[in-house]
């Protein structure tokens, strides 16, 4: 007991004595260049640092070195830092995407059927100013540095610290000494072109790279006396060497502010510059960070006895500072307010307290993430910032810049079965009535379509939707393995429905359709009874559940759909008789075996209830498209495209999928089921069997696939490929 009260009381003596040298001693400034991902090397030189024990009184920071500097004025320490980089995905933190357990069932429909997305505005295309908005890395910004909300004057966090922004109307350099971190380090990382402008104090601010990527001079503003400079800028390429974007962008910045990262070199008392050839500002990825940060770490090693030097020349002793923890999301958050800033003409405050977050109740840190992410994913905002402020009792105040109301959708597709295709898209957002829309579609390929959507969203109380459209497709005949007919057919749709979400997840429609159908030219010699132009009077439901976390290379998760149709010839009965009913299920899954590999259970089904089926009707099975614009399609590996045609139908398909690399994916695929026009397929119908195996690329234009496959109807080797996001 003597012993640890002897030992807290020297702990303490020796805390009194250093800081009682430190109001004495010349102040230790530490800046941080800009660079990109280059700047995870930052990391492992503060390890060292920390290691020869000298202590950090001013910090400037600029682009990269913000990130670094402002968590480490915070108390994040080296070790701590490290575990953050090492944990994130960086391809998502640096994107625009968003979980889709935020997004709701019918916004799952819609997504990731473009390439790209642009805003409408006073009658014209508007151009964003990044690639990025921004959202995700403000958030993840604003968690980090919970408990430091309040401090609106960097001067006094544990560590005094200053960023560099540029104004990109003046190209001033502007000073981030005051204000909200997270905002504040968002505004000096933000690439021009890459990464939107951050509007701080009515001016449009981007990466301090630009104007001053070394802030050695301002260091010495703030009082330091020693400047230990980290310099992880690379000198200018040569031509040869500018291969991509990132280059371009990379070399510019380099060009604007090289005189005065020269200069502010000669300024420094100890420059420590990482060897980070091999690496570019975009290398975030968990190797190349962990890479650097051990570059960074040799490099600082080598000026190790100089800073030991420079310790003992100043009398400093080493003390052992306990570093921040991550904030905890189940810390309970008593909210008082919730203020709202860039809108009116929505009710952030009710949307929230359907969540549960309103005056006078205890909600987590997590509950407050996750409704911000919620009212992000629904898209009528192009950011939705959050701070957490007060004591005991906190304030939540949202600040939200609007997206427009009107936006043009474009999508790009090839495959072999359906070759070039583009869809353009046009989305009206209702700025009176929420979740009220209105979509226009034209798919421009040898087989167009165009449709018309109003919908009215109301989550779990009934909504409306009104659709009409017009489509063209083909159905494919096949003899002996080889295609022997084609038969062009165009299909006009008209429908209303009615429509509830129930928990964000199932949705669950009813409604009633007119669908005319007319055939077009007929190629070889098809084995069809019946090719005569229809004209049907439905009813329907369906029951949607999409709780996949990625629409492509999902990981984990279930989907399911259900169908029930009602087919008529008059609005009563099909060719006098009862009316043709038809039932359909399916049902995916994706379950994570490991970090690489993912497991993919599926089963389609499809059952008609009916003497004669029409030709529109029946299901069409085989082949790998996603999408279905013509009866029911149901993808079978081994048969190529509507290579079966039967009324009754179930199947089972069990995919094993392998990552390779970070967006490399090869899967071996097989399947089995039953199919035939008999009620009772399962006792009367055909045994089919096949499978095969993929390779897949999850590129920046939307998947790259190719399969091969082959089944027991035909024993060859059918082969698909296609690019892009399926439409």
């Amino acid at each position: 007991m003597k012993r640890r009260i002897i030992i807290a009381l020297l702990t303490v003596f020796s805390l009194f004595v250093n800081a009682e040298e430190s109001s004495k001693r010349p102040k230790i400034g530490l800046v941080l260049s800009g660079g990109g991902a280059k700047g995870f090397a930052h990391v492992g030189v503060l390890k060292v640092i920390e290691e020869a024990g000298i202590p950090i009184d001013y910090i400037t920071g600029t682009s990269v070195g913000s990130i670094v500097g402002g968590l480490y004025a915070i108390g994040y320490d080296a070790s701590m830092l490290e575990n953050i980089i090492q944990s994130q995905n960086w391809q998502e933190l640096l994107s625009n995407s968003f979980k889709r357990e935020y997004i709701s069932a019918i916004t799952k429909e819609e997504q990731s059927r473009y390439l790209i997305s642009l805003p409408i505005e006073t009658k014209k295309i508007s151009i964003p100013s990044g690639l990025l908005n921004g959202q995700n890395v403000m958030e993840f910004f604003t968690y980090l540095t919970y408990g430091y909300h309040d401090v609106t004057d960097f001067s006094k966090l544990p560590i005094p610290f200053e960023c560099i922004a540029a104004d990109i109307a003046t190209g001033e350099e502007v000073v981030l000494k005051k204000g909200f971190l997270p905002k504040a380090i968002r505004a000096s990382m933000a690439v021009p072109a890459a990464i939107a402008a951050c509007e701080i104090d009515g001016r449009m601010l981007v990466d301090g790279g630009i104007v001053n990527n070394f802030p050695v001079d301002r260091c010495r503003e703030m009082g330091a006396d020693i400047i230990i400079g980290i310099d992880i800028q690379d000198d200018l390429m040569t031509k040869d060497k500018i291969k991509s974007i990132p280059d371009v962008i990379s070399q510019l910045t380099s060009l604007m502010s090289i005189e005065k990262s020269d200069r502010n070199r000669k300024n420094v008392d100890f420059l420590i510059k990482p060897d980070i050839s091999g690496y570019s500002a975009s290398s975030f990825d968990t190797e190349s960070a962990i890479a650097l940060m051990k570059r960074g770490e040799e490099a600082a090693r080598k000026m190790l006895p100089q800073l030991i030097r420079l310790r003992d020349s100043l009398g400093i002793i080493p003390v052992f500072k306990k570093t921040r923890e991550l904030p905890d999301d189940s810390t309970l958050v008593d909210v008082n307010k919730i203020e709202v800033e860039g809108t009116d003409k929505t009710n952030i405050v009710s949307f929230m307290g359907k969540m549960g977050i309103i005056k006078d109740k205890m909600v987590t840190l997590q509950h407050i993430r996750q409704s911000v992410s919620i009212i992000y994913a629904a898209g009528n905002y192009e950011s939705v910032d959050f701070r957490i402020s007060g004591d005991a009792k906190k304030t939540i105040n949202i600040a939200v810049k609007e997206s427009s109301t009107q936006r043009l959708n474009v999508g790009l597709h090839y495959d072999t079965d359906l070759k070039a295709a583009a869809l353009i898209n046009t989305t009206l957002y209702s700025d009176r009535i929420s979740g009220s829309n209105l979509s226009l579609d034209a798919k421009l390929s040898s087989f167009p379509m165009f449709s018309a959507r109003y919908s009215l969203d109301r989550g779990w109380k009934p909504g409306f939707t009104g659709a009409g459209s017009f489509t063209a497709d083909r159905i494919w005949g096949y003899e002996n393995g080889s295609k022997s007919s084609e038969i062009n057919v165009q299909m006009f749709n008209l429908q209303v429905a009615t429509q509830a979400v129930i928990f964000d997840a199932f949705r669950i429609s009813i409604g009633a359709s007119l669908e005319h159908f007319r055939f077009g030219a007929i190629i070889g010699t098809p084995d069809v009874t019946e090719l005569k132009d229809g004209t049907f009077y439905n009813y329907f439901a369906k029951l949607k559940l999409d709780d996949l976390d990625k629409p492509y290379f999902p990981t984990k998760g279930w989907a399911m759909e259900g169908n029930f149709k009602l087919v008529t010839d008059n609005g009563w009965t099909y060719t006098g008789r009862s009316p043709v009913v038809l039932t359909g299920f399916t049902v995916k899954g994706a379950n994570r075996i490991s970090n690489r590999l993912t497991f993919l259970p599926s089963f389609y089904s499809q059952f008609t209830l009916a003497t004669t089926t029409p030709v529109y009707y029946k299901s069409y099975i085989g082949g790998s498209q996603r999408t279905n614009y013509f009866g029911v399609y149901i993808p079978f590996a081994g048969l190529r495209r509507m290579e079966l045609s039967a009324d009754n139908v179930a199947i089972v398909s069990l995919d094993l999928r392998l990552r390779l690399w970070q967006k490399v994916f090869v899967s071996v695929n097989s399947n089995i089921g039953m199919y035939g026009d008999s009620i009772s397929p399962f006792i009367e119908g055909n045994f089919i069997v096949g499978g095969g195996a993929s390779i897949a690329y999850d590129s920046v234009v939307g998947p790259i696939e190719f399969n091969l496959g082959s089944s027991n109807i035909n024993q060859k080797i059918a082969a698909f490929f296609s690019l892009g996001y399926c439409f």
